[in-house]
């Protein structure tokens, strides 16, 4: 199956009651239970519940219910394609996730799949920049041990592998073992230069047919980063999907937005 039709399948699968072009903030009934989930703490469980999926056997909805128990920023249908994509990997084939955070785009990758998977992060998100009350010490320290606990829990040794270190680190090691990557995730540090940067290092990794899925889509400095690399090596890469939601940040489709990249050539 082409990454085309793969990726129309997939998202054939996927509906929701708010869409991404339907504006959040005029959702009034939404805000209103949303609301009241907070108030009871199953805000994310509300958020969720905007999703729902069409023709999945019962192993795809019992890796979407574990998904719906991680702690995660995103939603439930990103989680869902990138399932999805590492489902269709073989064996030998490697999903690499940079930005791991909770763990929630790694454990999509890792639940009910046959192919390798590698999560990188050092864990120096900066949450005193968003709020200062925040310690990034204690909240990096939190971060770290809720990830390697849900890790520990879902890791097959033989297939499953996390490193603790920056990622650009990572791609040099990774340079030195001759490694290859069939499914690419990039959820880093969102600058400019990170998302530019990020995608010229992982593009001499990258084979023909390999899918990167980049999110936070909304952004601006994504969306430049993504179009100056994609415009450098314009007849090795086409768009495959790009979802932009019309509320920045969270937004119960598809978050911050999506695009889904393949190598051509």
């Amino acid at each position: 199956m082409n990454n085309e039709l793969l990726l129309n399948n997939i998202i054939n699968k996927i509906s929701f009651k708010i869409g991404p072009s339907q504006n959040v903030r005029k959702q009034y009934i939404y805000r209103f239970k949303k609301k009241i989930h907070k108030f009871f703490n199953k805000e994310k469980k509300f958020i969720n519940s905007n999703t729902r999926f069409e023709n999945i056997d019962n192993l795809d909805q019992e890796v979407i219910k574990k998904l719906l128990d991680i702690h995660a920023y995103s939603t439930i249908a990103i989680g869902f394609i990138i399932n999805q994509i590492a489902k269709n990997l073989d064996s030998d084939s490697v999903y690499l996730n940079i930005g791991v955070w909770r763990g929630f785009s790694m454990f999509a990758g890792m639940l009910n799949t046959k192919c390798k998977v590698y999560g990188i992060d050092n864990f120096s998100h900066d949450y005193a920049d968003a709020n200062p009350s925040l310690s990034n010490y204690e909240e990096s320290k939190k971060t770290k041990e809720y990830f390697l606990k849900k890790f520990n829990n879902f890791k097959i040794k033989e297939k499953h592998f996390f490193y603790d270190m920056d990622y650009k680190k990572f791609f040099k090691l990774w340079e030195s073992k001759n490694k290859k990557i069939d499914f690419y995730y990039y959820d880093g540090e969102h600058s400019y230069k990170n998302q530019y940067d990020n995608l010229i290092i992982a593009h001499n990794f990258l084979g023909k047919g390999s899918i990167i899925l980049i999110d936070d889509y909304n952004e601006a400095d994504v969306e430049n980063a993504t179009f100056d690399f994609i415009s450098k090596f314009n007849k090795d890469y086409k768009i495959l999907k790009k979802f932009k939601t019309i509320n920045r940040l969270i937004h119960p489709s598809y978050a911050n937005g999506i695009i889904l990249i393949e190598k051509i050539s």
